[in-house]
């Protein structure tokens, strides 16, 4: 009976942890920036001039890597991919966390395809699959005309007394990955003035950039430091969440933040860090190595 309690404890104690780990690394309200965020360079705000042609607003391929970090404690790696060609693209990206030496693993991948219209994303298919332990899901999204017309939710959300309806119109958002090239997108704007609408399948969002400060980083292969834009980012539900007091909590938080640094021998910045505190501890993800093909800077490596 003792042996069962004590098993039990462990358990509930893995699921706690993991939730915490999972809530700070952006699991719940911000899927965009775990497996989106890390990818797209936008000019500094003081050389910001609009591109003269769609296609040059979003470099040809970007590849990169990135740490997870809990409270200081590695515990995953996101790897992400994104290519341009013409007026289309492609973003690929995939995710693992795992604590208490693998008892609790949560993954994630997700794929999204569309084209580049008047220097704007529109997707056409987006696919998002999760697993936790022996639990998995999927989202599909296809579009038609800037909607979501086409929505497959695996397992079926639950509708709950306290869930926000979703109506029609909040299906015109962008997917979480294709709202990361607007948060990015190339223009007269700062870099931490930023907002976009969301629609994951199940709830609609926004995530809101606006500056916090700016701080200092180590330069690319030493020679002293430079100059980086820090964000916060904050979370403001809209539909299809549950009005409850977690939901409350998340958009209360005020403290998360993203960091830009600058590209070298360019004027584009290019996310660095992200970290996101909650009262179970501080999720951080961390560069690790990024690869940049870009027509105006060239082939460029970046790593921590």
């Amino acid at each position: 009976m003792v042996m069962d309690m004590c098993n039990v404890e462990s358990r509930r104690a893995a699921r706690t942890l993991a939730a915490g780990v999972a809530l700070a690394l952006g699991r719940r309200a911000f899927p965009l920036l775990a497996f989106g965020i890390a990818l797209l360079p936008l000019p500094a705000a003081s050389q910001q001039k609009p591109p003269e042609k769609s296609g040059e607003i979003w470099p040809a391929a970007v590849q990169a890597r990135y740490r997870l970090r809990y409270n200081g404690i590695e515990v995953g790696k996101v790897d992400l991919k994104l290519n341009t060609s013409g007026n289309t693209y492609s973003i690929s990206g995939s995710g693992k966390v795992s604590v208490l030496f693998g008892s609790v693993v949560w993954a994630a991948s997700s794929t999204v395809s569309g084209t580049i219209e008047d220097g704007e994303p529109l997707p056409a298919n987006y696919a998002f699959d999760w697993r936790n332990n022996k639990k998995r899901g999927t989202i599909r999204i296809s579009y038609l005309d800037h909607i979501a017309a086409q929505i497959a939710v695996r397992p079926p959300t639950r509708e709950r007394r306290d869930t926000v309806p979703l109506r029609q119109g909040d299906k015109v958002a962008l997917d979480p990955v294709s709202a990361i090239m607007m948060l990015t997108k190339a223009d007269a704007r700062p870099p931490c003035d930023r907002r976009v609408g969301i629609f994951d399948g199940k709830q609609r969002y926004d995530i809101v950039f606006t500056p916090k400060r700016l701080t200092r980083l180590p330069a690319p292969r030493g020679g002293g430091s430079e100059v980086a834009y820090v964000c916060r980012i904050t979370y403001e539900p809209i539909s299809g969440h549950r009005a409850n007091a977690d939901t409350k909590e998340y958009a209360a938080n005020r403290d998360v933040e993203l960091v830009l640094r600058r590209i070298p021998h360019s004027q584009m910045l290019i996310p660095y860090s992200l970290s996101v505190p909650t009262p179970w501890g501080t999720g951080t993800m961390v560069t690790e190595r990024i690869d940049i093909s870009s027509a105006t800077a060239g082939k460029i490596a970046l790593t921590d």
